[in-house]
């Protein structure tokens, strides 16, 4: 069992990594633990540190469409505050109790990424506690472009990899003033022909999402431009996914078609983002893990275990991407004792390539 500190300064935080890194002593990040179920099954480490005690909203910008806030911070409470003031951060996408530091790290984008973008186009301005226990403040607080080394980017989707997040400053969106879900049903081909040609046709819709034998479009705008498209019908939104463990498959967008077929011919449930190229699949038992994983390779993809209990997860990553030795000079630089969430970089299986 990992005995747990909960620091309430970035300061303190630095500290005990500090400590750890002269000892050598690896280090578990937790945040809500909604991503707790992902990377390989290791022994838990000896030390672990929440980011609890780090959860204030710093300041608020309305006017700026901005706000600064610590990575402890619940999403939930954060997405509250900033409805009150008709506010959102709308590349935000989580499971319940995931925090703003837990979306960050898993780079976990909304289901309306086509319109507004992934989740690592709204961290503006980010504050981060290295392994060895500096800290660095990188970006600006504001929409202008900032030039220099883009570590934001870097920490988006590291795990927690190249450091602790310990406060961030994010690009918010107005809370729509309304929106609609339109739905078709019908064959794989049929449906996401239909999709590709209103993705093309709609004025920037928010999302279009192919599951088996369902295709669902939002569209956010006025009401009256809420009508819906041709061959489709006002519907619900998609319900939630059933699947108990799941894999992210990324391809080429033009080849997400061709991809959602070959999981209808495996028999998986999944639903695929048209325009984006990523899709979510359920899968069940080991052989599901490698058929999908062949299936995304044959289009030009990758396939990770996003959650999973252990006996799914012997192999989570796949294939090393071509950039594995970049990332691990990058993480030397940030982490060079490694002690951070061991396990949950990519590389360390790998560690070898040059």
């Amino acid at each position: 069992m990992s005995a747990v500190r909960t620091p309430a300064t970035r300061e303190e935080l630095a500290e005990l990594l500090r400590a750890a890194s002269a000892e050598g002593t690896p280090v578990g990040i937790r945040g809500g633990g909604s991503a707790s179920r992902r990377g390989p099954v290791t022994d838990p480490p000896a030390r672990a540190i929440s980011t609890a005690g780090l959860a204030r909203i710093l300041s608020h910008e309305p006017a700026d469409l901005t706000v600064t806030v610590e990575a402890g911070c619940p999403l939930g409470e954060l997405q509250a505050a900033l409805a009150a003031r008709g506010q959102t951060w709308m590349q935000a996408g989580a499971r319940p109790g995931a925090t703003v530091g837990g979306v960050l790290s898993t780079a976990a984008s909304s289901h309306r990424r086509l319109r507004y973008g992934p989740v690592r186009d709204s961290l503006l301005q980010v504050v981060l506690a290295t392994g060895d226990g500096r800290i660095i403040s990188a970006g600006g607080k504001t929409v202008k472009g900032v030039a220099g080394y883009d570590i934001p980017r870097l920490v988006v989707g590291a795990l927690g990899t190249l450091g602790v997040i310990v406060e961030v400053t994010l690009k918010l969106w107005p809370v729509p003033a309304s929106s609609g879900w339109f739905t078709a049903t019908g064959d794989v081909a049929r449906l996401a022909e239909l999709g590709e040609a209103l993705r093309r046709e709609l004025h920037l819709p928010a999302a279009v999402l192919l599951e088996p034998g369902r295709l669902s479009v939002e569209v956010i705008g006025p009401p009256a431009d809420l009508v819906p498209p041709d061959g489709m019908a006002a519907g619900d939104a998609p319900a939630a996914p059933a699947w108990d463990a799941e894999m992210t498959v990324g391809v080429p967008p033009t080849r997400l078609p061709a991809l959602a077929a070959d999981l209808e011919a495996l028999g998986l449930p999944y639903v695929a983002e048209l325009g984006v190229g990523t899709c979510r699949v359920g899968v069940a038992t080991p052989g599901h893990v490698a058929a999908v994983r062949d299936t995304a390779i044959a289009h030009e993809g990758h396939a990770v275990v996003a959650d999973a209990p252990p006996e799914l997860r012997d192999d989570p990553w796949g294939p090393p991407p071509p950039g594995v030795a970049l990332m691990g000079r990058l993480r030397d630089a940030f982490d060079p004792a490694h002690i951070l969430n061991p396990g949950l970089f990519i590389g360390d299986a790998v560690r070898s390539v040059a």
